[in-house]
């Protein structure tokens, strides 16, 4: 790292004693070596004494480039005439409290740092018009940010920003803000703030005259947490509870806390603010029984029906018509492919986030023999060919991988087609009925990819053997964790795709068959809904398919609404496309964003049964 020793500070004249620059000097090479951690000898580890020990009448300072962890508490003490200060491109993760004694500053460059907050008294600054405060960890800014008298350019790109202060819409000197690659929600929402300075003011400028807040709120889904004895708080208000999720995940709560939490995941997991993380897990699961329960109105119909039956604009659970298909179910209910989804969930509940394939498949038989009681009775339709006859073995609960293997050589009938398991064999298997359950294996260790990836092949052999489902199963559970991960903008394409191109990379590790992985790449890259065949005889319920809707549907869709509805008017296996593609946009888009009617027009017991269970996850998570 090197030391403050490193610097020769020799005399300067009279004339010089206005600029120090303490920065170190880097070409192309140096500077992506110091992006990396790789910091050059001659870089300084602290504030040098030249500064600290004596006052100083510099005007501008630059310390950039350095591998600064703290600042003294005393340096604006020490440099009072400052009005420039570049300290960008260094570890400084805290600004003392002093940073607010400043008072001739005017440009603050504090870049490239592992900031986490900034201290409120930052508006005392009544010189300051430029911050620069990019690319570092902040969650949240100060409220009053937008009082101070005379910001005019303000740079929070590449941070962890939930919103933006409201108090910006009131500035009367502010010209730039740039928010790119944050999390905020709806104060803008992130897609404004991708958009540019020109559109996030505007933005902020109507939230702060009322024009678009009645709007906002309007819009906005409140889920009803209840919270278990995870995170007791004396105080019930959410920024407590925040406190506290922090406090648990760096090891400043009890052990018994942490008990509790058996899937709360490490500091580092996420770039998602624990609010977004919440609305992004929410989503996920409420997209995915919307889509399912919306998705049996056009199951099974051509393109002409859809047409005919329903109006795209206005599709609603109401709408449904009643034919030998669909009496199936009651209006707002979901199908068998939500149900498989929970079962998954009951167990990562029951045994405290471990995933068992044996448990689970008690589960399974179980619910084929008594479906879920507390939805009372329905009918447990099954449409998968492959669960229906595993579930028929004896032995099954006792090897369930075993059975599905052998149910897969044979072709379900006795008829041997081989004893090479790798072999692929007709197409009889090769359905998407153990998708759903991906959903749910992309949440509890999202941060662990390699868990992600055995928990999802486990429970996908549990029924299905056939390479493809459980290509197409790990793929689906990577890129839910990915998602959640928050390394990638969902509101840039070029993000979107990088992060479907990594997940299809780790479920083509599961696939030995060169054609079968051509065929898959092809589905994957698929950019138009009409290049997949949704209705294609005999292939409509292949996993490929439901996985390529669901991609295309993440590309496509500028809202939850549009994009869902879009995909489900063109029929085909639309239960099961509609549950994989509205899992992945509830989590794009959050709970809070989802189609208020959609939300309430679920059976009134499904909503109360999905609201427990997902409490129950987050508890265990620990999120507020």
């Amino acid at each position: 790292m090197g030391n403050v020793e490193m610097h020769q500070l020799e005399p300067v004249r009279e004339d010089e004693r206005k600029e120090l620059d303490l920065s170190t000097p880097v070409d192309y090479k140096a500077y992506c070596k110091h992006v990396k951690g790789e910091y050059s000898y001659k870089c300084l580890s602290e504030v040098p004494t030249v500064i600290t020990d004596s006052i100083s009448l510099h005007e501008r300072i630059n310390l950039s480039f350095n591998c600064i962890s703290t600042l003294p508490p005393e340096l604006p003490l020490r440099i009072p005439h400052i009005a420039y200060l570049d300290l960008s491109y260094n570890k400084i993760s805290y600004l003392p409290d002093s940073i607010g004694l400043l008072f001739h500053l005017k440009s603050l460059l504090l870049s490239h740092n592992i900031l986490e907050q900034i201290p409120t008294n930052i508006i005392r600054l009544v010189k300051l018009h430029k911050i620069d405060i990019s690319h570092n960890n902040l969650k949240e800014l100060p409220e009053k940010i937008g009082e101070m008298e005379s910001l005019k350019k303000l740079n929070v790109n590449h941070n962890k920003l939930a919103s933006l202060p409201k108090s910006l819409g009131y500035s009367n000197t502010i010209q730039v803000i740039l928010a790119a690659s944050n999390c905020c929600i709806s104060q803008p929402p992130q897609n404004i703030c991708d958009g540019g300075s020109d559109s996030t003011i505007r933005f902020m400028k109507q939230l702060a005259s009322g024009k678009i807040l009645a709007k906002q709120e309007q819009q906005l889904n409140i889920f009803p947490r209840v919270r278990a004895n995870v995170i007791q708080t004396a105080k019930p208000n959410s920024d407590s509870v925040r406190a506290q999720y922090v406090q648990i995940q760096t090891a400043t709560l009890n052990t018994a806390s942490r008990i509790r939490t058996p899937l709360l995941p490490p500091y580092d997991a996420t770039q998602l603010h624990p609010d977004v993380l919440r609305d992004r897990v929410i989503g996920l699961l409420y997209g995915a029984v919307i889509g399912d329960a919306l998705g049996t109105a056009t199951e099974f119909l051509s393109q002409d029906e859809c047409q005919f039956h329903y109006d795209e604009e206005t599709l609603s659970y109401a709408d449904i018509i009643r034919d030998e298909h669909r009496a199936h179910w009651t209006r707002g209910d979901w199908t068998s492919n939500s149900d498989q989804m929970l079962l998954v969930l009951d167990s990562l509940l029951q045994w405290a986030g471990v995933v068992d394939e044996l448990e689970f498949s008690k589960r399974l038989v179980s619910w084929k023999r008594s479906g879920i009681p507390e939805l009372g009775p329905r009918e447990i339709y099954i449409f998968s060919t492959t669960i229906n006859l595993v579930l028929q073995a004896e032995n099954y609960c006792r090897n369930p991988h075993q059975v599905a293997e052998d149910i897969h050589k044979h072709d379900g009938f006795g008829i041997s087609n081989g004893t090479d398991s790798n072999t692929i064999k007709s197409s009889l298997f090769v359905d998407s009925g153990s998708l759903p359950r991906s959903i749910i294996l992309g949440i509890p260790h999202f941060h662990d990819l390699s868990e992600v990836i055995s928990n999802s092949t486990r429970i996908c052999l549990a029924t299905h053997f056939d390479e493809r489902c459980v290509t197409a199963c790990v793929t689906l559970s990577i890129a839910i964790a990915l998602m959640l991960q928050g390394k990638y903008s969902l509101d840039d394409p070029s993000s979107v795709d990088e992060l479907l191109r990594i997940a299809v990379q780790f479920g083509l590790g599961h696939c030995q068959d060169e054609s079968v992985k051509k065929e898959f790449t092809y589905y994957c890259r698929c950019s138009d809904y009409k290049n997949i065949g949704l209705s294609e005889v005999g292939k409509a319920c292949h996993p490929f398919k439901a996985c390529a809707a669901a991609f295309t549907a993440l590309r496509q869709g500028k809202d939850f609404r549009s994009a869902l509805t879009s995909l489900l008017m063109l029929g085909g296996y639309s239960s099961m496309t509609g549950c994989i593609s509205g899992s992945l946009l509830g989590s794009k888009f959050g709970y809070s964003h989802l189609p208020r009617e959609w939300i309430e027009g679920l059976n009134s017991k499904n909503k109360e049964l999905l609201n427990g269970k997902i409490n129950s996850l987050l508890d265990m998570m620990g999120l507020p």
